[in-house]
């Protein structure tokens, strides 16, 4: 499969409506660093990805808070160090998303190099911002996509296995959250159509939506330390 890597969207969003409720009234810089999935590629809109969704949730309880997305499409965990980490600390972030490894999975690196690039990617990311709560999402199953071969697919999820463990050492010995994006993408299975978009790769509008809901409560956790 080819993937395509697309020009970089740096995109900064404040939004301040009105809100009941919210639980302090500092608002947070959030910045997201990714693949296309952190993009919001395959939403209808890049507004309705996953990842401004959770923004927009964050900032029902920080109003006036802002969202820079430095997400690339195509990229893998060398990617994402060399291009986007860089201008992480321009953002100054309280909280920062990163999602990645799916690209990695497809160009099929092999479990010991993806570890020793995520672990590399993440150390580089807490040098570059020490002080911002870092939330890491971990490998879908892509194996659950219609794109891939039946017969490529049990070596496929097994090698992602192997990245999301690799993904949880990381993320407990440099004090990251991981929210767990496999067992959401699992969910995927009995409903194809509605989950993924029109590529049969990345989700659609509910898609996004569902990793939302299933995210936020870690999120949520995440910023009310801050």
């Amino acid at each position: 499969m080819k993937t395509m890597l697309f020009f970089a969207l740096v995109l900064t969003v404040v939004l301040t409506p009105p809100v009941e409720g919210a639980t302090s009234d500092r608002a947070v810089r959030v910045s997201v660093a990714g693949d296309s999935l952190a993009l919001g590629i395959g939403a209808s809109d890049s507004s309705r990805g996953f990842a401004f969704d959770l923004f927009r949730r964050i900032d029902a309880e920080r109003p006036g808070s802002e969202v820079t997305n430095l997400a690339i499409g195509g990229t893998t965990a060398v990617d994402v160090e060399r291009l986007e980490v860089p201008r992480l600390a321009d953002t100054h972030p309280d909280v920062v998303l990163l999602e990645v490894g799916a690209n990695d999975a497809v160009r099929r690196r092999s479990s010991t190099s993806f570890a020793r690039d995520f672990a590399s990617l993440v150390r580089a990311l807490r040098r570059a911002v020490p002080r911002a709560t870092v939330i890491v999402f971990n490998v879908p199953d892509i194996a659950v996509s219609p794109i891939f071969e039946n017969a490529s697919k049990p070596k496929l999820r097994s090698l992602v296995a192997d990245y999301n463990r690799s993904v949880r050492g990381v993320a407990r010995s440099t004090g990251a959250t991981v929210v767990d994006l496999y067992a959401i993408s699992e969910r995927a299975r009995n409903d194809i159509d509605r989950f993924f978009s029109a590529d049969l790769f990345h989700p659609s509008d509910a898609g996004h939506e569902a990793i939302a809901a299933a995210a936020w409560p870690i999120v949520e956790r995440s910023i009310a330390r801050r």
